[in-house]
């Protein structure tokens, strides 16, 4: 459905998908460009009444999902994605990498990220903590490790050099087995782009 912020969002989204594509092409997948299109993520995120917290629902209790995720932005052949992801709270992932550049910028409410190294004996050491809110976000490159966690309800954007259904090859650390798994790659997405559908 169309609505008063739906047309000026796209057009928002889509100038700073533009910008991103630059940075990239400019600076190639390093540490500077994947910081560049933080901030540039950071300002459309400051553009607040882009994005009306009740265009973007939470899951509601019963519905088996503690997150969801909007997709605002996705090139025709699956690179660069961007999403906006909803949470209601008590969301936590395992320390894992991307395989692509990735960029997770806050909007609403806090997420912890916490960033790790691999040891020697083939598991995850921490190495940091940012909280992720309005006004500040993280950048990591396609080996970077790191795992969230969510609280109480929030929104954040999450920008990808890949779209997600394309990540087969991410892995997770499981602690309870000491083992490196496979991260399935990510299919329930509500469209959020115009004149599209919003449902899975």
């Amino acid at each position: 459905m169309s609505t008063p912020a739906a047309a000026r969002r796209a057009a928002a989204v889509e100038d700073a998908m533009d910008d991103i594509r630059a940075i990239e092409n400019d600076l190639g997948i390093t540490r500077s460009a994947v910081s560049a299109i933080r901030d540039r993520l950071i300002a459309l995120a400051a553009e607040r009444g882009l994005f009306p917290l009740d265009e973007f629902s939470a899951p509601a209790a019963g519905d088996g999902e503690r997150s969801r995720l909007y997709r605002l932005a996705q090139d025709a052949d699956d690179r660069f994605a961007l999403y906006a992801q909803r949470s209601s709270g008590q969301v936590s992932t395992p320390a894992h990498n991307h395989t692509t550049w990735a960029v997770v910028v806050g909007f609403e409410g806090q997420e912890l990220n916490r960033f790790y190294d691999r040891t020697t004996d083939g598991g995850v050491v921490e190495t940091h903590q940012h909280i992720v809110e309005a006004g500040t976000g993280v950048a990591m490159l396609p080996d970077d490790l790191h795992s969230i966690h969510i609280d109480t309800p929030s929104l954040n954007f999450h920008c990808y050099g890949l779209a997600l259904e394309r990540l087969d090859d991410r892995v997770f650390f499981d602690p309870r087995n000491h083992a490196w798994k496979t991260f399935n790659s990510v299919s329930n997405i509500y469209e959020a782009r115009p004149d599209r559908r919003r449902t899975p």
